[in-house]
């Protein structure tokens, strides 16, 4: 169960490797999460874990973030 809200993680790369650690791990201590990566079928499955796990808040955001539209969307 997650800790008390710590406040909002803005987490990119998120929808596998190191980044989908990152926001495991930040939700298990406490934060809400923004998770920023390109595919967004991933990311959906990851916040829907993460929210059943730890009833974080969890917003997604599918963005290239070498791309300049991808990146000013973020």
């Amino acid at each position: 169960m997650a800790e008390a809200h710590k406040g909002t993680a803005l987490i990119t790369g998120a929808s596998s490797g190191i980044g989908a650690i990152y926001a495991d791990r930040l939700a298990k201590r406490g934060y809400d999460l923004i998770l920023v990566a390109r595919n967004r079928e991933r990311l959906a499955a990851l916040s829907s874990r993460i929210t059943t796990d730890t009833r974080c808040s969890v917003e997604i955001l599918d963005a290239d973030l070498n791309d300049k539209a991808g990146l000013a969307a973020v």
